[in-house]
């Protein structure tokens, strides 16, 4: 299938998901189908759907869904997966037909998008007595919706800054602390764009580039919950995204249909930087023959900024045994499982009590300092309800701009036009 029909046809998916949830919500979604569970609050035989990434994944996460019988010896939690890319492409139709299973993996940038068809958590919160600042604030204000908590988070992580430690060796250039400018990051990249070689690597993805438009111009994407990517601040924040391909040269054209393109450019030792977040440092250093180095989000104008994002669990409006299935999730969110998730490298725990177990098992020089910096100058990223078709239409004419194809004025203008209608 040509890229042009699958995009087409993603853009296609998100308009029917939407449309469909808005259906949904007039309805007022209920709690009496049969889809989401048996049992009651201490007897129910649940359903978890979640992205899977592999057989080893399945095991992992297997044992976080059989913490809440440990727990509760009457409930039981059956994971079911998919790929990413399958997931989200379901999860919507899933939701909207009213018998979607009880527990349900959300992220948090996809949140908006599918909140009408999830229960409110904060009564169940208060009667269970989970406590949210046992978590950290930003992810656990990132699974918010019209101020209710729609999900609990399992991970969570600050935007920053992956490098290659050896390249900056090599070039007799200082590596980058907590504070360091936009202006060193420019004069580090270019320095090091040579012989083939560039300084930084980017990619049209919203978690890429968003980060730096708010530390460069204060910018959001969206303002009064509406899309607002033709803002003045916010267009030129995004060309001085662009502008590092286009202008500065310091970082390569991205290919049309290219993937992983970034993270390969990185981990082969072609790109010196990239932007990510925690929950990639356990993939990077396993890729990557070099010695891994984090930073923050170079300062812009107004000191360092970025985004916190993550995911966790909510339950669907069609569970039949939401107490049960909350009784779950407060399980599969406690501290056991998520020190675990941590000690495997699969995650960036919620709980700050089990950070620890993370950086242990990242083993990186420099990752506390970095991300409790980094988080201490972190918002949570909130979106709106049609930004999975705005995301998709960033990644779409995204590649246009950084291969400079298309103006970035004009990239932007073309999905706050085609995806700024269902704001």
């Amino acid at each position: 299938m040509s890229g042009t029909r699958v995009r087409t046809r993603r853009r296609l998916v998100a308009v029917v998901t939407a449309l469909a949830l808005v259906v949904l919500s007039a309805c007022g979604g209920g709690n009496d189908d049969a889809g989401g569970g048996s049992g009651s609050a201490d007897q129910a035989d649940l359903t978890w759907q979640f992205w899977i990434g592999g057989t080893a994944d399945q095991a992992a996460w297997q044992k976080v869904a059989d913490q809440a019988k440990a727990d509760h010896p009457g409930i039981t939690v059956k994971l079911e997966g998919a790929s990413w890319e399958n997931y989200w492409s379901k999860i919507g139709t899933t939701l909207a037909s009213g018998k979607a299973p009880c527990i349900i993996g959300m992220q948090s940038l996809r949140l908006a998008s599918y909140a009408n068809a999830m229960l409110p958590l904060d009564d169940l919160m208060a009667k269970y007595n989970l406590k949210a600042e046992d978590f950290d604030k930003p992810i656990m204000d990132g699974l918010k919706s019209g101020g209710k908590q729609i999900a609990i988070p399992y991970d969570s992580g600050p935007m920053v800054i992956f490098y290659n430690r050896d390249l900056f060796k090599a070039a007799g250039i200082a590596e980058p602390k907590p504070g360091w400018t936009m202006a060193e990051f420019k004069a580090a990249a270019t320095k090091l764009t040579t012989g083939g070689k560039y300084g930084f690597v980017t990619t049209p993805g919203d978690l890429a580039f968003l980060p730096w438009v708010l530390t460069a111009t204060g910018a959001q994407p969206l303002k009064d919950n509406k899309l607002a990517l033709t803002d003045q601040s916010f267009v030129d924040g995004y060309q001085q995204y662009v502008d590092l391909v286009t202008k500065d040269k310091i970082a390569p054209a991205v290919p049309a249909g290219g993937t992983d393109f970034e993270t390969t450019n990185f981990t082969s030792g072609k790109a010196a930087m990239k932007l990510d977040g925690p929950w990639s440092v356990i993939d990077l250093k396993e890729k990557s023959k070099f010695s891994l180095g984090i930073a923050p989000v170079p300062a812009g104008p107004d000191g360092s900024k970025t985004y916190t994002a993550g995911s966790g669990f909510g339950i669907s409006r069609s569970c039949k045994t939401p107490d049960a299935a909350f009784q779950a999730i407060v399980s599969m969110t406690s501290q056991k499982p998520l020190t675990e998730l941590a000690a495997a490298g699969r995650a960036y725990p919620s709980r700050p009590t089990a950070h620890d177990a993370w950086y242990t098992a990242a083993d990186l020089q420099g990752a506390r300092e970095t991300i409790e910096y980094a988080s201490q100058h972190s918002i949570p990223l909130v979106t709106s309800k049609n930004w999975v078709q705005a995301s998709d239409l960033l990644n779409d004419f995204g590649v246009q701009a950084l291969n400079g194809e298309l103006p970035a004025d004009q990239v932007l203008k073309n999905v706050q036009d085609q995806a700024g209608a269902g704001s």
